[in-house]
C-alpha cells in the first residue's frame, strides 16, 4: 500500500503529494482542497492495483539477476541470441551464476537453458582463459558491476567499463554492443518491469561510430590461408570457410544450414538470418563444394558448434601467420571479391542480404585496383617525379647537418646552393655525352626537349641512360640538394 498523505498549503495553493510503494513521490498543486484530496486518492488507487516490480525493482535486483531475466525472456527472441547470451554470460560468470545457452527444442523453436560454468570443454576453457588473461581489467569490471544492485549503478560505473574496454584494446564495435545491451536492458526494465522512477545509467554515454574493417590479403597470404585450412583434421572447416567467403554469410547462419532446405539442382537454399529467413542463390564454387560434402546424420550441412569453429580458426590463422584475421573477415573478403568479378552495387546488396546499398557501396569503394592502375599509368606518362633524398640518418641529425651547411654557405656568400649544385650536375652530365650543356635546371622538364635521359646518383658515380644504353662516369655529386633519381633532357648526340 502507498503511504497515506493529506494536501497542504504551498505558495497559495493546495499541494497534493503521495509516496508510492516503488519509492517515487509525485506531487501536483491545486486551487481547491477537494481536488487535491481526490488526486491523492486516485494516485493511491492506481498504485495499489499495479503489479509488483519485477525482481523487486532496481533496489532488489543485482545487474547479474536483471541480465539473467532479460536473457531468458528477451534475448531468446532475437536473431543474435547466441552473441547476446555470450555477453550476458560474462556477468553471470563473474558472480558464479549458471550460464545461459540457446538450444533448439523438439518443436524447432529456440529456448534458453542454463548450464553450470564448470560444464565447459577443456579446450574451450583453455582458449577462454588465455583471452581473458589479456583483458583482466574488463572482466574485473564485469564482475564488479554484476554484483551491484541496479539502483546503485551510476553513469560513472558505466563510463568506467567503457574506458576499461578501450584500455584493453577491444574494438569499437565490441564496446558499442556491450553498452547498447545494458542500455536496452535498463530501458526494458523501466518500460515493462515496473521500475518506475529509475533512471537509465547508460543514457548519457555517447558512443562513437565504429570503423569498418578493411581486410585485404595478398595472393601469397591467400595461398598460406588455404594451405593452413588444408591441414585441418576436420573435413568441414575448409569447406565452411570457402562457403563463408563465397556467400558472405555469417558463421551462425552457415552452422544452421540444413540439407532439407538446400536445393542443389535449382541452386537455391533457404536460410535463417539475423533479419529473418531468406532465399539464397548458390554460386558454382559453392555448388561444387556442397556437392562433394559428406552428409552428417544430424541433417546439418556443417555439423559443427560455434566454439569448435572458433578453436579451429584460431589454429588456422596461427599456421597461416595471419593472427589478426577473424572468421567474420571472410565475409568482407567475399564482398570485395564479388565486386572485382564485376558485381554491381545493387547486386552485391542482395548477396549481402542488406535492405540498403550503403554497405555494398562501401565494398565497391574499397576495390580500387583499376583506380590504382590508372594512377600508375598517368604517373608514367608524366615522367619521373623528382623525389627528396633518402638518408639512413635520423631526422634530428639530418636537420642539424643541413642547418650547419646552410649557415656556413650564408657566411661564405655562395648563394642558392641547391641551384648551383643542380646546374653543376647538369653540366657534368651533358659533357659526358658530348651534348650541348643545359644551362638551367628548369629546362629539364618533359615538355621542353624531345630526348629523355635518366641520371641515377649512387654515392660518387652517375649512370647516364642514353637511348637504351647505359654509360658510366665518375662525378662528384654533392650530398645536399641532389636527388636519388634526377630527370635530364639532352639533345641527341651527333653520329
Amino acid at each position: 500500500m502507498s503511504k497515506a498523505s493529506a494536501p497542504f498549503k504551498y505558495r497559495g495553493k493546495w499541494r497534493a503529494q503521495v509516496t508510492l510503494k516503488n519509492g517515487s513521490r509525485p506531487c501536483q498543486d491545486f486551487v481547491l482542497h477537494a481536488d487535491a484530496k481526490q488526486w491523492i486518492h486516485d494516485m493511491k488507487s492506481k498504485s495499489d492495483t499495479e503489479h509488483d516490480a519485477v525482481l523487486g525493482g532496481p533496489s532488489g535486483a543485482t545487474l547479474a539477476q536483471a541480465l539473467d531475466h532479460y536473457g531468458r525472456n528477451y534475448s531468446v527472441d532475437k536473431g543474435g541470441v547466441v552473441a547476446e547470451l555470450n555477453r550476458i554470460n560474462r556477468y553471470l560468470l563473474g558472480v558464479g551464476m549458471p550460464l545461459l545457452k540457446a538450444v533448439e527444442n523438439d518443436k524447432g523453436a529456440v529456448e534458453v537453458q542454463e548450464y553450470p560454468a564448470t560444464d565447459i570443454p577443456k579446450s574451450w576453457k583453455s582458449f577462454n582463459d588465455k583471452r581473458r588473461a589479456l583483458r583482466k581489467g574488463t572482466y574485473l569490471q564485469f564482475a564488479q558491476l554484476a554484483a551491484k544492485r541496479c539502483n546503485t549503478i551510476s553513469t560513472t560505473d558505466i563510463r568506467a567499463l567503457f574506458v576499461q574496454m578501450n584500455k584493453d584494446a577491444l574494438s569499437d564495435s565490441t564496446v558499442q554492443k556491450e553498452i547498447a545491451m545494458l542500455k536496452t536492458m535498463f530501458n526494458t526494465a523501466i518500460k515493462e518491469w515496473q521500475w518506475k522512477g529509475y533512471e537509465n545509467p547508460c543514457l548519457s554515454i555517447r558512443l562513437g561510430k565504429s570503423q569498418r574493417r578493411f581486410v585485404h590479403l595478398t595472393k601469397q597470404q591467400r595461398d598460406d590461408l588455404n594451405a593452413a585450412l588444408g591441414e585441418c583434421d576436420n573435413p568441414y572447416i575448409w569447406p565452411l570457410a570457402l562457403v563463408a567467403k563465397e556467400t558472405t554469410l555469417r558463421r551462425d547462419t552457415l552452422l544452421s544450414m540444413q540439407w532439407s532446405l538446400v536445393d542443389l539442382e535449382n541452386r537455391t537454399m533457404m536460410l535463417p538470418t539475423k533479419t529473418g529467413q531468406k532465399s539464397y542463390s548458390i554460386s558454382k564454387p559453392v555448388l561444387e563444394v556442397l556437392s562433394n560434402l559428406p552428409h552428417d546424420p544430424s541433417g546439418f550441412v556443417f555439423p559443427l558448434t560455434p566454439n569448435a569453429v572458433t578453436l579451429a580458426w584460431n589454429r588456422v590463422r596461427t599456421r597461416a601467420n595471419l593472427p589478426g584475421l577473424q572468421f567474420k573477415d571472410l565475409r568482407h573478403l567475399g564482398a570485395t571479391d564479388w565486386v572485382r568479378r564485376g558485381l554491381q552495387t545493387h547486386e552485391l546488396k542482395h548477396v549481402l542480404g542488406h535492405s540498403t546499398i550503403g554497405t555494398a557501396q562501401f565494398y565497391v569503394d574499397l576495390v580500387a585496383e583499376d583506380q590504382l592502375h590508372a594512377l600508375d599509368m598517368a604517373t608514367e606518362r608524366g615522367g619521373v617525379v623528382e623525389l627528396p633524398p633518402s638518408s639512413p640518418k635520423d631526422a634530428q641529425t639530418q636537420r642539424n647537418e643541413k642547418r650547419a651547411l646552410r649557415l656556413n654557405r650564408a657566411k661564405t656568400g655562395e648563394g642558392d646552393s641547391v641551384s648551383n649544385e643542380r646546374n653543376t650536375t647538369l653540366q657534368n652530365a651533358a659533357q659526358a655525352v658530348d651534348a650541348p650543356p643545359v644551362q638551367e635546371a628548369k629546362a629539364c622538364t618533359p615538355a621542353n626537349l624531345p630526348v629523355v635521359e635518366s641520371v641515377v646518383k649512387d654515392a660518387t658515380s652517375v649512370l647516364l641512360r642514353t637511348h637504351g644504353k647505359v654509360t658510366a662516369m665518375d662525378a662528384e655529386i654533392p650530398e645536399r640538394g641532389s636527388s636519388n633519381v634526377i630527370q635530364f633532357r639532352f639533345k641527341k648526340k651527333a653520329a
